[in-house]
């Protein structure tokens, strides 16, 4: 088995091994706290550096931007509003005009069927006459006797 001898005392087997793993383990955590440490000073000379009133300025300045931006989007929205009722109303005449052509237009197909409803019965009429008149002028050559000779 191995042996280690370190400052006049031997280290052998598992023991070796437990001390080196102690000593790697002092040195892992010693590291660590350097690094912690450096963070911490890090930091420290960051908040000291740090202004509040630069900060404040900033967040101010966001703010104003912010209600900027909330009273464009008001806008916006009322614009739109007022655009969307201009066009219902619109649309509106638009429908009433539509209306009012269709009725003058129903109006005008039944003025126009009834004149040629009237013309067409009085030419029914005058056929019915003028067949009556044939028919009469007809039977009066068909009835005179001296047609036949």
């Amino acid at each position: 088995m191995a042996e280690l001898e370190v400052g006049g005392v031997k280290l052998t087997g598992g023991k070796g091994l437990a001390a080196m793993m102690a000593i790697g383990s002092l040195i892992g955590a010693l590291y660590g706290g350097f690094e912690v440490y450096k963070d911490y000073m890090d930091m420290k000379e960051k908040l000291a550096n740090l202004e509040p009133e630069a900060i404040q300025q900033q967040i101010d300045l966001a703010m104003v931007k912010l209600d900027e931006g909330v009273s464009y989007a008001r806008d916006i929205k009322d614009d739109l509003r007022s655009d969307v009722i201009a066009i219902e109303k619109a649309l509106g005449e638009v429908e009433d005009r539509i209306r009012a052509t269709e009725s003058e237009n129903r109006a005008m197909v039944k003025e126009a069927q009834r004149w040629f409803d009237e013309r067409t019965a009085s030419i029914d009429e005058k056929l019915t006459a003028l067949e009556e008149r044939m028919d009469k002028k007809i039977q009066r050559a068909l009835d005179n006797p001296l047609v036949g000779q």
